[in-house]
């Protein structure tokens, strides 16, 4: 189908009763793996018990662990995630982590020129060493390459300068409520998406609005998709990441923007009725995405 690479943070989500597999960049490159693509995750894990695990369950979900690297010093990443009420999950983000010093490699450059799409997102760029192999990455892509970049801001982790570049660097940028606010504050402007897109008519923007659905705008117009109803006892992680990785596949596919925002809603639905950022996903899902 088509070949991908997604960029940053595979770690443990260590929830009060269970642990799960987690990370946005691998969670995506979990997702992309089911629509039947190509897709790899660069990553790096520590030399201990937590990274032996994660390589065994990223092998038997069978997505590749090529590009995903060992440190001898650094510890496997690992997130204390509490969740409220209303499902709504709060992370607390340990450090240090192994993602955070990811490296290139002569492979990784010579997978960049065949790729299709390259995903990322700005936590997995809080240290130097990540950071620098992006902005690397980001110059070797090739020109029809489709670059996703993910805002996932978590205090303290925010960079201001390092956002808006990635924002400038990307095609399609995806946010919820509150990171779409702090960027428009950023910019100075009411409507984030508009001076985005002023300054650059290609890009494609989107919002996810949880319980309301999300939003896709670009210069030929906005279109809003009601969400889903969730049936199960979910526990809501990794949601927007299922989100994206199915908005992602569906526009290589170049769907029209409202079967893109309902297909990928229809999705995310599904994911949020589970428990985790990478559960086992029907075929009948799976067959109205691939």
């Amino acid at each position: 189908m088509f070949k991908t690479l997604s960029f940053g943070e595979i770690l443990w989500d260590i929830f009060p009763n269970y642990k799960k597999p987690g990370g946005s960049p691998a969670n995506l490159a979990y997702h992309l793996h089911l629509f039947g693509n190509e897709s790899y995750l660069l990553s790096k894990i520590g030399n201990d018990e937590n990274g032996a695990d994660l390589l065994k369950f990223i092998s038997k979900k069978g997505l590749s662990i090529k590009f995903i690297q060992k440190d001898l010093k650094l510890p496997t990443g690992t997130v204390s995630v509490t969740v409220d009420q209303e499902n709504e999950p709060t992370y607390t983000i340990h450090q240090p982590a192994a993602w955070d010093d990811i490296e290139l490699s002569a492979e990784i450059n010579l997978l960049t020129k065949s790729l299709d799409a390259f995903c990322f997102a700005s936590l997995s760029q809080r240290n130097e060493g990540s950071k620098h192999t992006v902005e690397t990455l980001l110059k070797k892509l090739p020109a029809n390459c489709l670059k996703v970049f993910d805002l996932n801001i978590r205090p303290p982790y925010v960079d201001k300068e390092t956002i808006l570049n990635n924002i400038d660097e990307s095609n399609v940028i995806k946010f919820n409520r509150e990171e779409y606010s702090i960027v428009g504050k950023w910019l100075n402007t009411a409507d984030t998406a508009d001076k985005i897109i002023e300054m650059d008519s290609n890009k494609t923007i989107l919002i996810t609005l949880g319980s309301q659905g999300s939003e896709l705008i670009n210069s030929k117009g906005r279109y809003r998709q009601k969400a889903f109803p969730i049936h199960g006892n979910g526990d809501f992680v990794g949601v927007g990441d299922a989100f994206l990785a199915c908005f992602t596949h569906l526009m290589l596919k170049k769907l029209d923007p409202q079967q893109l925002l309902e297909t990928s809603n229809h999705y995310a639905a599904f994911v949020a009725s589970q428990q985790g950022s990478m559960p086992d996903i029907p075929q009948d899902i799976l067959n109205l995405i691939s």
